[in-house]
């Protein structure tokens, strides 16, 4: 078996002078996945990744990333690893200045890749890269990040600012990305966004990791089917229901019965981890998650 990319066993975490955030946090990243960290907006998504790659320290507990402390950041694992905040400030240069001086650092760096994601997400390479509205900044730090043959990469809530066709081409980036065995980490709150894309779910919640299983695994356990009403759907046992004119759609850990399941839908996968991360896990056969305050 491979060693993951990412491991954390019993970590707890508080910033200085807050409430306990993460009590008892287990979490392992296979090589070669493409994960959906999934979250409310505060739910510690961010600082999960942060601690995942030494950005934070835990108080308690174990953190590796490339099987040696993740605390440590050492050059080859930096080297390894590429991260794109949610937030972040950028230079007063132009984009292709921005290229020049930042591709001199890695030299995994590959420019002719950085130039194909600009041209197919659309960005003026001549621009003033801090005069560039939010979400084409967030295009250029994307195809940087892309370019980097970088072992693990990590998006935090990159689909913010994207239209809709840039959400396209970053879903077909990624997927590139993946096809060559890198493992990427997508932390988002917009679950549609990442869907038909990662194959395997971390939910969290409040600092708690409720639920963690392979897309393999959820959809051999639970079922997407259609009913009339939310009566209805609540009446058949469905962990959670959303509607969907003239219908409504409902998650079922019963997968008996001759209606044909349709594909799993994130929303109501999310929403049912919220409130039943128990009966859930329990239909995946995925073992209980750790505690968390």
């Amino acid at each position: 078996m491979q060693q993951p990319i990412v491991r954390m066993e019993q970590v707890r975490f508080a910033y200085r002078r807050k409430p306990l955030l993460f009590r008892s946090v287990d979490l392992e990243i296979p090589p070669g996945s493409v994960v959906g960290l999934l979250g409310r907006n505060g739910a510690g998504k961010t600082t999960l990744l942060k601690l995942a790659t030494g950005a934070l320290f835990s108080m308690e507990g174990s953190i590796e990333l490339f099987g040696r402390p993740a605390a440590g950041r050492g050059t080859s694992g930096l080297g390894r690893t590429v991260f794109v905040p949610e937030q972040f400030e950028v230079p007063a240069v132009t984009v292709r200045q921005y290229l020049d001086l930042q591709g001199g650092y890695y030299p995994s760096f590959d420019r002719d890749l950085a130039e194909s994601c600009l041209d197919r997400l659309v960005v003026d390479r001549d621009a003033p890269f801090a005069e560039l509205s939010f979400g084409q900044q967030k295009k250029v730090l994307l195809a940087f990040a892309l370019s980097r043959a970088a072992d693990l990469i990590i998006l935090d809530e990159p689909t913010n600012g994207l239209d809709i066709p840039a959400k396209q081409v970053f879903r077909s980036l990624v997927a590139e990305r993946a096809a060559e065995g890198r493992t990427v980490v997508i932390s988002t709150h917009q679950v549609r966004d990442v869907e038909n894309l990662i194959d395997r779910i971390v939910i969290l919640e409040a600092g708690e990791i409720l639920f963690q299983a392979t897309l393999e695994a959820i959809s051999g356990a639970v079922r997407v089917r259609r009913f009339e009403s939310l009566e209805a759907a609540a009446e058949a046992g469905a962990l959670a229901a959303h509607p969907d004119p003239p219908e409504v759609r409902g998650l079922l850990t019963d997968t008996s019965g001759d209606v044909a399941p349709e594909m799993i839908d994130l929303e109501l996968l999310f929403a049912a981890a919220l409130e039943y991360p128990e009966q859930l896990r329990r239909a995946c056969g995925v073992a209980p998650c750790g505690d968390a305050g």
